[in-house]
């Protein structure tokens, strides 16, 4: 308990003490401003499983760990400060986003709704700030989870988890058959799901009494989405199938269990989403979920967009990428997609197909019953 305070405490001081630093670089990257109204405020936990054993430690005895960064719709104060993008991770000193470090949650928003985000194998939590500050401008609170061996985890204390390489796909085997890629990839998504059991369970915590009284009462905790990309899709898609709160369930180049896609397990209307130069690979492994959901399923194929393209990675470091979009415009593409579905599906507002019709890289079409 001791080491987790100490942890969260370390985290923010670092992330105070080095701002004036970051702001003062010449080469520094500015993130896109978010839509929204509201001003964003973010807060990042180390929250400890209280059975589960940490198999990344030297310490047989450690208990398993996520770190979890929330951004929601803020009221900042006079005298608060930009959070620093990542203050640990040498290679994002220089981003500077647009959240407010611990700033207050906003008086006039209430019940507001959670969208999680379970990011993809080997990506960082922090790599979604642009999506996740769109959505909390517009009253959402987002929660990204780093989970370690899965993704790459950096701690407050400094200790570093990297993915587990047995976690990685073999060459080849993406391209099926199908049942083999299910089989490989049941370990993380298992360990993947737990972590979110229990960061719902963490914030379950905050809504009922929050020590800092940020989020006390303010969380709508029944009905939640969550977006997941990569091997976070196939994570996203069993934690939505085990949860009814779970009413909205978006994936990027990622698809649910074998068992939850040929059994119809997710009854809510979903979006899937894939780049085109990704579907002629993927389009038997979509089938299979779209042919079996007893609802409605929005399947989005975007023209010009790569497998991060949703993630800032593009953005900040656009000479590693070679995507035919720009990473800027993917950006706000991908942020007008999930904004769009999240608001249709947990606020009742909007129609997807409708009101993204004019962005020429996207094509939706809607299969099964609607």
């Amino acid at each position: 308990m001791i080491a987790g305070v100490f942890r969260k405490f370390y985290y923010c001081l670092f992330a105070t003490m080095t701002v004036l630093s970051l702001n003062a670089q010449t080469d520094s990257v500015r993130l896109i401003e978010p839509r929204g109204p509201y001003p964003v405020g973010t807060v990042t936990y180390e929250w400890q499983d209280r059975v589960r054993l940490a198999e990344y430690s030297a310490f047989p005895e450690d208990k398993r760990m996520v770190v979890a960064q929330l951004w929601y719709p803020a009221s900042p104060a006079p005298g608060d400060h930009k959070a620093v993008y990542n203050p640990i991770s040498e290679d994002y000193r220089k981003v500077i986003g647009n959240s407010y470090l611990r700033a207050g949650f906003h008086p006039s928003v209430k019940n507001a709704n959670l969208i999680l985000i379970a990011p993809g194998r080997g990506t960082e939590r922090f790599l979604y700030t642009t999506l996740a500050e769109d959505l909390a401008s517009y009253g959402f609170v987002v929660v990204s989870v780093d989970m370690p061996s899965i993704g790459y985890t950096i701690f407050g204390d400094g200790m570093i988890v990297k993915p587990d390489p047995s976690f990685r796909p073999p060459p080849g085997m993406m391209g099926g058959p199908y049942e083999k890629v299910d089989q490989f990839f049941e370990r993380p998504t298992a360990l993947g799901a737990a972590d979110l059991e229990l960061v719902y369970q963490k914030l379950t915590e905050l809504n009922r009494a929050d020590p800092d009284q940020r989020f006390t009462n303010r969380l709508n905790l029944e009905s939640v989405g969550i977006f997941g990309h990569s091997l976070g899709g196939r994570i996203a898609g069993q934690f939505a199938a085990n949860h009814s709160f779970v009413t909205a369930y978006a994936a990027m180049e990622g698809i649910p269990p074998r068992d939850v896609r040929y059994e119809g397990k997710i009854e809510i209307p979903t979006l899937m989403i894939c780049s085109k130069g990704t579907l002629p690979y993927a389009i038997e492994n979509y089938n299979s979920y779209l042919d079996n959901s007893p609802v409605a399923t929005y399947f989005a194929v975007l023209e010009d967009f790569g497998h991060n393209t949703l993630t800032d990675n593009p953005f900040i470091y656009p000479d590693r990428f070679n995507y035919a979009i720009d990473p800027e415009e993917g950006l706000k593409i991908s942020r007008k997609l999930l904004s769009a579905y999240f608001f249709m599906q947990l606020m009742g507002r909007g129609d997807l197909q409708k009101d993204l019709n004019d962005i020429e890289q996207l094509n939706i079409s809607i299969h099964g019953k609607y």
